[in-house]
């Protein structure tokens, strides 16, 4: 029953972060084939004969040598067909929220990949984690510790394209901070999850004190 209690109350002093993997729809829960708009990250910057419009969405695209899609992220690029058109480096955002929570304590976790040579990093502070040329084979992990500000943060990723195709795909594992008056509500499943268990303990406590 302790043991229950401690893991509820960790789970009460945690709320979660809203942010949003690349190649999902504005529902944010279908990843988008190749050649469809995608939701939430735009692009930033780019090179200057790009010609993509400021703040634009990028497309879905995968190809065969990227490590694979799945059901919660997928592959993008500023082309609907992969292509950017212009060598340099292309820069996207994802914005988030913290408005209640305290960004000292904040955390994100997850993988990503780029083609080519690429980057991540939150509120354009340094790069928490790169990528190499050929290293879009298999996802490189990154972690956001610190560097957080009250209200709206951005996370940043940018992508050198040496040579087309180009494309980048980011993928969140965890995302979570204290709120700013401590009192957190964990999510349905989770709560009764942790109840159920703590009513099961206590059943049990009662039983051995009856026998």
């Amino acid at each position: 029953a302790l043991i229950a209690l401690l893991v509820l109350g960790s789970a009460l002093s945690a709320a979660p972060i809203i942010v949003h993997n690349t190649g999902v729809d504005n529902n944010d829960d279908v990843v988008q084939g190749n050649g469809s708009p995608t939701s939430f990250w735009l692009l930033y910057a780019e090179p200057t004969n790009a010609g993509y419009a400021f703040a634009s969405t990028p497309f879905g695209y995968y190809n065969s040598e990227y490590y694979p899609d799945n059901h919660r992220s997928g592959w993008v690029s500023p082309g609907s067909n992969g292509r950017a058109g212009a060598r340099g480096l292309y820069i996207y955002r994802m914005a988030f929220d913290l408005t209640g929570l305290n960004p000292a304590t904040a955390f994100i976790y997850g993988t990503f990949g780029t083609d080519n040579i690429g980057f991540m990093s939150l509120n354009g502070n340094a790069a928490v984690a790169t990528t190499g040329p050929v290293d879009f084979g298999a996802p490189t992990a990154f972690s956001f510790t610190s560097g957080f500000v009250e209200g709206i943060n951005t996370v940043w990723v940018g992508v050198v394209n040496e040579v087309d195709p180009t494309a980048f795909r980011v993928e969140f594992y965890g995302a979570t901070a204290d709120p700013v008056n401590g009192q957190a509500v964990p999510e349905p499943g989770t709560a009764a999850l942790l109840l159920g268990g703590l009513a099961l303990a206590w059943a049990g406590r009662k039983r051995l004190k009856q026998s």
